[in-house]
């Protein structure tokens, strides 16, 4: 008897070892694929609502002056830099002489009319006169011919001072017109804040030259900051508008700040923001969203960063 009982002790104590417990809790199994299910990880960056503005130079030429710096408050039309314009300011100098002059000969054609219209109308009115008294037999024909006469050439005379009023403002819009570009061309060589805002970067020199289009500050208009981030495609569909978030730093699990997703693209698209490697040829799909930030302050623009999804958030219709 004990014999057997010896030889079934092993297997007792085996079918023990590999029974598991019938209270094991339950929030121990699958806790990986609820993980999953509730939450979403997408590589964005930390950016304004309206994006960095590059601010460039419609044409080329040498810095002269330099009137803000980074991190100086602008707003719109605030002049930021100045190129060499002399002969701009030169051009534009002569022009603005023309125009006066061009104005006063304008005035003057309108006077020598204006003297002319008083004489015809005395003219016409003699004429009208010794018509009708030669009517009455008291003025001869040759009287009355003379005053036709006198009458036709002052009318002719007319004609050509009306022509040279007209001459004289047709020039004088077309010196205001040249002016207007030499303005424009001025004006051009002076850049200035096309929004309000702050600079970011400034990367000119005085004495430096630059290049029409050329990048020379960067400018972050006044507004929200936000972060825009990418969802893989698997996850593409339980995104949504109103489902908050977690921002954080890539490997870290510390938050950094929360926010709310407000905008999601209705498409798919290429990787953007950041790539595994260069030249990465793997054509994964991604959806772009973006999340309104509650604490911006706390995030540097440009700044990499990991969007956390809470998925079990509501969603707004």
């Amino acid at each position: 008897m004990k014999y057997y009982f010896l030889l079934l002790l092993p297997f007792s104590l085996a079918i023990s070892c590999n029974k598991k417990p019938e209270n094991e809790p339950l929030e121990n199994k699958s806790t990986t694929q609820i993980s999953i299910v509730q939450r979403v990880v997408g590589v964005g960056k930390i950016i304004p609502e309206n994006d960095i503005i590059q601010l460039s130079s419609p044409v080329s030429g040498i810095v002269t002056t330099i009137h803000k710096k980074e991190n100086d408050t602008v707003s719109v039309g605030t002049i930021i830099l100045e190129l060499e314009h002399h002969l701009e300011d030169a051009k534009l100098h002569q022009l603005n002489y023309e125009v006066s002059t061009q104005a006063e000969q304008v005035k003057v054609e309108e006077a020598n009319r204006e003297e002319f219209e008083v004489k015809f109308r005395n003219s016409k009115a003699e004429l009208q006169r010794l018509q009708n008294l030669f009517t009455k037999g008291a003025e001869t024909q040759q009287t009355v011919d003379d005053a036709t006469t006198a009458l036709k050439s002052l009318q002719a005379n007319l004609k050509k001072l009306d022509a040279s009023v007209r001459v004289s403002k047709s020039r004088l819009k077309e010196i205001k017109a040249a002016r207007l570009v030499a303005q424009i061309q001025r004006n051009q060589k002076i850049i200035t804040a096309p929004v309000n805002g702050s600079i970011l970067e400034l990367n000119v020199l005085i004495g430096g030259s630059i290049a029409p289009q050329q990048s020379i500050a960067q400018i972050n208009p006044e507004g929200k900051t936000i972060a825009i981030c990418e969802i893989d495609q698997l996850y593409a569909n339980k995104i949504g508008i109103g489902q908050m978030g977690w921002i954080r730093n890539l490997g870290s699990s510390d938050t950094l700040t929360t926010g709310t997703i407000y905008s999601a693209y209705s498409f798919l698209q290429k990787k953007s923001l950041f790539t595994d490697q260069s030249g990465e040829k793997e054509d994964r799909r991604v959806r772009t969203i973006k999340i309104m930030l509650d604490e911006p302050d706390k995030l540097l623009l440009n700044a990499r960063v990991e969007c956390v999804i809470d998925l079990s958030s509501k969603v707004k219709k």
